[in-house]
């Protein structure tokens, strides 16, 4: 039996709407409105849906970058929402939203070796001396081969 990794229970994420001279909340905007799911070790998990259904929200609120109006999010049996900022940020390397079109995922102008590479210096996961080898094995990792470390986002197709 797999262990949960994460365990989304009954996520909310709503956005108020203001109204009145004083700006007073009068109603909301229910972007994520109850959401279940547990992904175990070693799954991949798709989220799919519409354009404007709350995808993008559900993963932003997980990462917590938008705090959740209600709802729990487990991450290896750890509420991240009770986490503070340094802990939170400790975290984030461990878990990524990746979107499918590389359009608005990566930078246009940046080669894909050169974004992946940022990332992991940013994080502090690698050294300069041992970078381009930690990138290719991470590509080949994603089914992709060395060559395509030289490669702009627009090089490849959306799917």
């Amino acid at each position: 039996m797999s262990q949960a990794l994460i365990e989304i229970d009954g996520l909310k994420k709503y956005f108020p709407i203001t109204g009145g001279i004083l700006q007073r909340t009068v109603g909301n905007v229910r972007a994520v409105d109850g959401v279940s799911f547990t992904i175990n070790k070693g799954e991949s998990f798709g989220l799919v849906g519409e354009s404007g259904c709350g995808k993008s929200t559900i993963g932003r609120t997980i990462l917590r970058l938008l705090e959740k109006t209600e709802g729990k999010v487990i991450f290896n049996g750890q509420d991240i929402h009770t986490l503070s900022k340094e802990k939170m940020r400790a975290l984030r390397p461990k878990m990524q939203i990746v979107f499918q079109d590389p359009f608005s995922s990566l930078n246009p102008r940046i080669k894909v070796g050169e974004a992946i590479g940022e990332a992991l210096i940013d994080h502090g996961l690698v050294n300069r001396r041992e970078l381009k080898d930690r990138v290719i094995e991470t590509l080949e990792i994603c089914g992709l081969a060395a060559y395509h470390y030289d490669r702009y986002p627009h090089e490849f197709s959306g799917g």
